[in-house]
């Protein structure tokens, strides 16, 4: 899907490397967070960030811009795919749904950052459920290429598809979660490995460190 224009609507720790990340591709990045001070924090952490990306070689020429919204509403207007980074709180991110509904353009793309949440959670009662997918990234999005890629029956097959196909053009690695399940892939993946971790210390097997 050809993409110019894309929106972060919550810019905490994962929404603002991802705006990172978006304005480093070359695209014109629409941002929102409830915070008032999100603008220079997130201005503070785009010259970071595009310092590690520069050395790393990892920067368009020229790299986009970034637009800070007062409102939600106004990021997303004329956005081709919006990435959600709002709370692990499911009320909240309905709610932002909600708000945001009758501005997303009726082809645009919306894909959760939820590390946990489902899909068919998030898409009760919404008018765009078969646009929203989760496109969960690992931390910091700008740095780590993996993003977990998950629809379910009531999601559109070509929103799948082009949420996998943007993600990839930007630079990104795609896995299709094909299942909802809680944690998605790489996360219980790596609860597993925590839990034999601690059973290893807990049972004497070995020391902290060297489990380390």
């Amino acid at each position: 899907m050809p993409v110019e224009r894309v929106a972060v609507v919550g810019c905490g720790t994962i929404g603002t490397g991802w705006a990172i990340f978006f304005r480093a591709r070359g695209l014109e990045v629409r941002v929102w967070d409830p915070a008032a001070d999100h603008a220079d924090r997130i201005e503070r952490a785009v010259e970071d960030g595009e310092a590690d990306l520069r050395t790393l070689g990892l920067m368009a020429q020229p790299p986009g811009r970034i637009v800070f919204c007062a409102r939600a509403e106004e990021a997303v207007e004329g956005a081709s795919f919006v990435q959600e980074s709002a709370p692990e709180q499911l009320e909240l991110k309905r709610t932002l749904y909600r708000r945001i509904a009758p501005a997303l353009p009726p082809d645009a793309l919306l894909a959760s950052s939820t590390s946990f949440l489902q899909p068919s959670a998030l898409q009760e009662d919404l008018p765009f459920a078969e646009r929203l997918v989760v496109g969960h990234p690992f931390n910091p999005p700008h740095l780590i290429p993996l993003v977990e890629v998950m629809g379910n029956d009531h999601t559109a097959q070509q929103a799948v598809t082009g949420a996998e196909d943007f993600y990839r053009l930007t630079g990104k690695v795609t896995i299709r979660v094909r299942r909802e399940v809680p944690g998605h892939v790489a996360n219980r993946l790596q609860a597993a490995l925590w839990r034999e971790a601690i059973h290893l210390v807990k049972t004497g097997v070995a020391s902290v460190e060297d489990v380390d």
